[in-house]
């Protein structure tokens, strides 16, 4: 079944079979959100970095929480097709929330698996302005093994390049330099990027009933009973939302919150195909989420990709004004995330010799999935 014959049997009954207007569209696929915010709220518990980022004193960890923000707003979409079938060979580009139900639908249908250790393996890479003004870029491959009380990390930290030929022209007729001066808006000294040689592999043990972090630090029995529905997932979530970004203070619109927090669900936990299926839905009701459409990742791969744009700030300190497009990659024939990136809106903190445009920061899914074996 193709994408637009899955929507039209979804389609509720009482919309009859006309085209519907994009207002109408998004009212339906709010309505399983009106519930509202619990009123109740908690503090949030602080992050678990023993997983993939363990003992990332590398650049990655120390630079997280670069697309942070405070968005969630985006300017009106124009309507989106209606649900009619294509004519031979014309491609119909569907809408964030077209794109999100069909997802939806896929990821639902994908076979329960079980297995002792979850294991993921991901490549980020993250690009860096150097004072002298070209770009750098650093990669990190990072693979993980979790079980209940337990995870296992490895990460490896590649030797930071030019990121283009120009950017290499102009490091070389600074001396080619072995360490690269980066500055941080409000940080004195900045950073330094080295540019010799990739580090060694870093491996880290850590022992805790807390595996991931989801709005707070949960544990894997927590994943497992998670709400299936999609109101249900969000009012869990929203339990934990007080305005505030997920690592830090800085503040954030809650569509933004959701959409950050719900990706990180939708690509590497371990989580059922109903919860998953459940995480899509909700976030094709966010009204800032919009359709980039198709994409290629860091690693090649084509998918389709769904946006919010936010604001970004290093730190508390940092004054600018820079704005960032969060991208969800998605794999629409299996309904998995290729992985998330970070696209420069208006140029900002750390980035502001960006063009807009650039990816400023990338992570792909490589491998996600249960596994009996651990890799020693």
């Amino acid at each position: 079944m193709n994408p637009i014959d899955e929507l039209r049997a979804a389609r509720p009954a009482h919309l009859g079979d006309g085209p519907v207007d994009e207002e109408t569209r998004r009212a339906e696929l709010a309505h399983a959100m009106a519930q509202g915010r619990p009123a109740r709220r908690r503090r949030n518990l602080r992050p678990v970095w023993g997983l993939s980022l363990a003992g990332a004193a590398a650049v990655v960890t120390a630079f997280a929480v670069l697309t942070a923000g405070t968005g969630g707003g985006t300017a009106p979409r124009a309507p989106s097709q209606a649900l009619t079938q294509p004519k031979a060979g014309e491609t119909v580009r569907l809408s964030a929330q077209e794109v999100l139900l069909v997802a939806a639908s896929r990821a639902e249908r994908e076979p329960a698996t079980t297995g002792r250790f979850w294991h993921t393996e991901s490549v980020d890479r993250m690009l860096f302005v150097a004072s002298a003004g070209y770009v750098m870029a650093q990669e990190q491959r990072i693979r993980t093994w979790v079980t209940a009380g337990e995870q296992w990390s490895e990460m490896r930290t590649l030797a930071a390049e030019p990121a283009t030929d120009e950017d290499r022209a102009r490091w070389e007729a600074a001396g080619s330099p072995k360490e690269v001066e980066i500055p941080v808006p409000g940080k004195k000294g900045g950073m330094r990027l080295v540019t010799t040689e990739a580090g060694k592999p870093h491996t880290g043990h850590h022992k805790s009933r807390y595996a991931y972090w989801l709005g707070r630090n949960v544990t894997l029995a927590d994943l497992a009973s998670l709400p299936e529905d999609e109101a249900g997932l969000k009012a869990w979530l929203l339990e934990h939302y007080e305005g505030k970004d997920t690592e830090g203070d800085r503040p954030m619109g809650e569509d933004a919150w959701l959409f950050r927090v719900s990706a990180g669900l939708i690509t590497d936990m371990p989580v059922s195909a109903k919860v998953r299926g459940a995480a899509f839905r909700m976030l094709a009701a966010l009204p800032s989420v919009t359709s980039v459409g198709t994409v290629t990742d860091s690693q090649g791969r084509k998918g389709t990709a769904v946006s919010i744009e936010t604001d970004v700030k290093v730190n508390n300190a940092d004054t600018s004004r820079g704005v960032v497009q969060d991208r969800l990659i998605i794999d629409e024939e299996s309904g998995r995330a290729l992985g998330r990136e970070s696209v420069v809106v208006r140029p900002g903190g750390l980035w502001a010799g960006l063009a807009p445009g650039t990816v400023s920061s990338s992570s792909a899914v490589v491998e996600a999935g249960w596994s009996d074996t651990r890799e020693r």
